[in-house]
């Protein structure tokens, strides 16, 4: 009676801590944690800064189009022989105030400019891909541990399923030696299995404490006070998981026009393309326009008595020079720099050409692999439900035969220990398919979050 009050009083402070503990939490759903994560996701912000730096990069080659204008200011001094205003060498001191103004643009380059800032921009693309393949995988990681949590919590409700079939078991077992029908010994080993099962709820509940620490990590939540999530509706999940067993040809096929690596791996080909185009403009003559204006002030220190400088207006109207020019650049010869510039931007495309291949073949084999381990993940689920069903029946037989005194407190306790072995190997087996399903979907075009039921 007393080990009775006191499994009573275990389970009951159990619920009612686990209840205490409920009612501050706030309830995360894998959209929040995965909407969390993405926003304070360290390695995330640093594709988001390399995104940034690249719009930049585009930016300033496109400005690269402009004309320049360059502003100068000069100020010489002379002493002892050196040339007057007019040229003449004299022996004097004086100075010369000198400013102009002059710009030039690019006019024509092999076409270079053009083929750098598409080159640029498809980096630029690139980049957005890889910031949504490291959103990707962030995403699939917080997923893995949310679903870890719901199968750490099942595998607690198991535990405390067994606690009371243990408690029940004490009380049979008490009741049997009392008609004489079993030993007292059974008695001290029925409640010495209640203090193992004991242990395993513990164990049970810091497992799935554990749990939600690496989940709020993933997520990079500091405080985890009141923290838990949203556990969704299993039966729909799991038919939908079962509807999602598309063949590997047919997810391939959607994948591969839509996965991040392979969309950034085909801008990174054709940047290196237009690499190729731009290093080979240098074959091209280059014609550049440019304009320009300068003015001076001379003033001679040493002038002769009578003589004076002319005024800063004079001079100003009258040094003033203009000028407007064309330059045309021809290559003959620069020691095969150009040449070789352009087969190793040939060599880079073939090299971007093999880069895209195998993230291709990558991905298939990817596909391959998530399709095999959801369809392996999902017969054993459904064999694993099958053994759980027998052992519910084997133990409801067996109880029944122990309360009749027609079977031993062994067979009765093995049949309680291989009901548990199959209700954790379901629970398992279930969320192995879950996951493993919703990465066969994700494949497949599906959002994460869209997939996952939680109603």
């Amino acid at each position: 009676m007393a080990c009775r009050l006191f499994s009573l009083l275990f389970i009951l402070c159990f619920w009612e801590g686990q209840l205490t503990a409920q009612e501050g939490k706030k309830l995360w759903t894998l959209e929040e944690c995965i909407r969390f994560g993405l926003e304070n996701n360290t390695v995330v912000k640093q594709y988001e800064l390399a995104k940034e730096n690249q719009e930049i990069t585009v930016e300033t080659t496109r400005f690269s189009r402009l004309p320049d204008l360059n502003a100068n200011l000069g100020q010489t001094f002379y002493f002892g022989r050196t040339p007057d205003r007019d040229g003449v060498y004299q022996d004097q001191t004086g100075s010369n105030s000198a400013v102009g103004i002059n710009t030039s643009v690019t006019l024509f380059n092999g076409f270079r400019i053009n083929h750098q800032i598409k080159a640029e921009t498809m980096e630029w693309m690139a980049t957005v891909e890889d910031l949504n393949g490291a959103k990707e995988e962030l995403s699939l990681a917080i997923t893995g541990y949310y679903l870890q949590v719901l199968f750490n919590r099942e595998l607690l409700q198991i535990a405390l399923d067994q606690l009371e079939l243990n408690r029940l078991q004490i009380e049979q077992t008490q009741l049997l030696v009392t008609g004489g029908k079993s030993p007292e010994s059974d008695l001290y080993e029925a409640r010495s299995s209640f203090a193992q099962q004991q242990v395993q709820v513990t164990d049970a509940a810091g497992n799935l404490q554990l749990a939600l620490l690496e989940l709020a990590q993933s997520m990079n939540l500091q405080d985890m006070e009141g923290f838990d999530i949203v556990a969704p509706f299993m039966p729909e999940c799991i038919q939908q998981g079962a509807d999602m067993l598309i063949l590997p040809e047919q997810v391939y096929t959607h994948s591969v026009t839509e996965r991040p690596a392979i969309k950034a791996a085909s801008f990174r080909l054709s940047r290196s393309e237009r690499q190729w185009q731009a290093a080979r403009g240098a074959y091209y003559p280059s014609l550049n326009l440019g304009a320009g204006y300068s003015n001076s002030y001379y003033y001679n220190y040493s002038l002769a008595s009578g003589l004076s400088n002319a005024s800063l207006a004079d001079q100003l109207a009258q040094n003033s020079a203009q000028s407007i020019g064309l330059s045309l650049g021809i290559p003959l010869f620069n020691r095969m720099a150009t040449r070789n510039r352009v087969r190793s931007a040939r060599i880079q495309v073939q090299n971007q050409e093999l880069m895209l291949d195998k993230a291709k073949q990558d991905l298939y084999k990817e596909v391959q692999q998530a399709y095999y381990r959801a369809v392996v993940a999902y017969e054993k689920y459904k064999t694993s439900e099958t053994a759980a069903e027998a052992a519910q029946m084997a133990y409801a037989y067996e109880e029944q035969k122990y309360a009749a005194g027609r079977s031993n407190l062994y067979s009765f306790d093995m049949i309680r220990t291989r009901l548990a072995a199959a209700r954790s190997d379901l629970a398992q087996s279930k969320f192995n398919f879950l996951f493993r399903s919703r990465i066969l979907a994700f494949y497949n075009g599906e959002d994460l979050i869209q997939s996952f039921l939680l109603h």
